[in-house]
């Protein structure tokens, strides 16, 4: 519920920074990135991924195999003003290994 709350608020004129994290469904695999602009980089990361220049070969490679019906392309938390948004990316990578998730 909470995590609703946030994606309805994502797309106003309001920024709102942030983790977003890229799913593959399939195999569970994730690739998180930190973002001054949440709706903004979750468009431009579809766009590069669907164009093929995606700067993360591994999961560009993924995304081309098998297909983009199988990535999730979510907001995975908001941050605050004052948050450090590489301590926060640190955190939710260790977090996300922690709970036996692989990433890219």
């Amino acid at each position: 519920m909470d995590m609703h709350i946030r994606h309805s608020h994502l797309y106003t004129n309001e920024k709102k920074r942030g983790i977003i994290c890229i799913e593959n469904l399939q195999d569970g695999k994730a690739h998180l990135i930190s973002s001054e602009d949440l709706a903004k980089d979750i468009q431009s990361i579809r766009f590069r991924l669907d164009l093929g220049t995606f700067t993360h070969e591994g999961l560009q490679e993924a995304y081309e195999r098998i297909g983009l019906e199988v990535f999730t392309i979510k907001v995975l938390v908001t941050a605050e003003d004052n948050e450090n948004l590489k301590t926060l990316l640190n955190e939710h990578e260790k977090l996300l290994k922690s709970q036996g998730s692989s990433l890219y």
